[in-house]
């Protein structure tokens, strides 16, 4: 017989709740953008910013891949008091995602055309508005590795909290309301929309990664003296 064990369950949605969170709050950022890129720049930059957000999604599929199957390694090494396996986790981890998002930005840069055309091969004014789009959305796209290596981090040792946190930080509180204002505020229209995405790359990954290097690691150190 099985009976559920409310704790465990607790413990489970906890979990499970981080990947849900940056789901519903990537989808409330995309209708919020829609809505933006209407206003201010019509229904061509409607199409530059669906580009936009297909090309990302192809681009952070292999690290959300290698940060999603390290959190299981990561977290029985954790359960297993072997705290050197899990620093050595991270670090492969961390550095991994870091070559591939790095490549995958000079590929980008290099040659924007390519993965417009993916997308669309025949409005030639989509595609003049999405190279220069694409720049900026993509500028800095190496931090979303400390981003996804952070969060995986604190999902795989059951810091369910903490991954929560920096799924609402970074677009809930960095990306929505720059969203709002950096088109009207400080005038930039179309180009503080895209310009909302690599800042909030920039400030929600280094939390996110600096509060795991402050809280985690010391606390594997730790541990690993007193198991020696």
């Amino acid at each position: 017989k099985f009976f559920l064990r409310g704790g465990m369950v607790k413990q489970i949605t906890a979990m499970g709740f981080s990947g849900f969170t940056m789901s519903a709050t990537n989808s409330a950022v995309q209708i919020l953008c829609n809505a933006q890129m209407q206003t201010y720049g019509g229904d061509l930059y409607v199409g530059v910013m669906t580009i936009l957000n297909s090309v990302r999604d192809i681009l952070t599929m292999p690290v959300n891949g290698l940060t999603s199957g390290a959190q299981p390694v990561l977290g029985f090494n954790y359960g297993a008091q072997s705290y050197r396996r899990v620093k050595k986790g991270i670090v492969f981890m961390t550095l991994t995602c870091m070559v591939y998002t790095l490549a995958a930005w000079l590929l980008v840069f290099l040659f924007p055309q390519f993965f417009i055309q993916i997308f669309n091969t025949e409005d030639a004014a989509l595609l003049q508005a999405s190279v220069p789009a694409l720049h900026m959305y993509f500028f800095g796209f190496f931090m979303m590795t400390f981003q996804f290596s952070g969060q995986s981090t604190f999902v795989a040792l059951g810091k369910a909290k903490h991954a929560i946190f920096f799924s609402i930080f970074r677009k809930v509180i960095i990306v929505i309301p720059l969203t709002i204002l950096l088109p009207s505020l400080f005038r930039m229209g179309v180009d503080g929309l895209f310009w909302a995405e690599p800042i909030s790359n920039f400030v929600g990954g280094a939390a996110s990664f600096i509060t795991m290097l402050c809280t985690v690691w010391p606390t594997l150190k730790e541990q690993r003296k007193r198991t020696a």
